[in-house]
Order: structure tokens, then sequence, then C-alpha cells
């Protein structure tokens, strides 16, 4: 299995969830399903971000899931999501040697 791994930063976070939520059949669409998604909390002593993220999406096919995140930004800057800053990362799973 392939994954999305990505880091993000935003000013809203709960407007840049909804965007993405309201995304769903798109990603559907490129292959894509969101499994997880993070955010950073306030723990003293620790480097807190607001609106830092984290989300994982299981990838069917590598390429489409590239076109699809072209459109992606576009619709982040289109809903006014306003994103900062993101990283991805395509990922496999590696398996582990059995104890």
């Amino acid at each position: 299995m392939k994954y999305l791994h990505c880091q993000i930063r935003v000013g809203d976070f709960e407007k840049w969830k909804s965007v993405m939520e309201k995304d769903a059949s798109a990603q559907h669409e490129a292959g894509l399903r969101l499994t997880r998604l993070w955010r950073t909390v306030d723990v003293p002593g620790h480097a807190f971000i607001p609106g830092q993220a984290f989300f994982l999406m299981e990838v069917q096919d590598a390429e489409k899931a590239r076109t699809y995140l072209t459109s992606l930004f576009l619709t982040w800057a289109s809903q006014r999501a306003t994103v900062h800053q993101y990283e991805y990362h395509f990922t496999e799973e590696v398996p582990l040697p059995v104890a």
C-alpha cells in the first residue's frame, strides 16, 4: 500500500478542514482516502504552532494523486482555506521483521 503523508500550516484549521471534507468526492475519484488527521496541541515545554496539522491518505494511483494535489492547492486558494505552508511525501509501508 502507498500513502500520502502531508504536514500543513493553516490560518484557520476548521475552515481548512471544512474545505477538505467538501472535497471528499474528488479525493475518492483520484484514488485517495483520508485515513488519519492530526493537529498540534499546546504542551508546556514544547513548540506549539497554531494551525499545524498532519494527515495521511491511502493512495491507489500515485500519478492520479499528483494531478489531484495540483487541483487541491488551487481549491485551497479559491476557498480561502488560508494555507500558509505544506509539505507532502508519497511513501510505502515497509514490513517489519517478526520477532
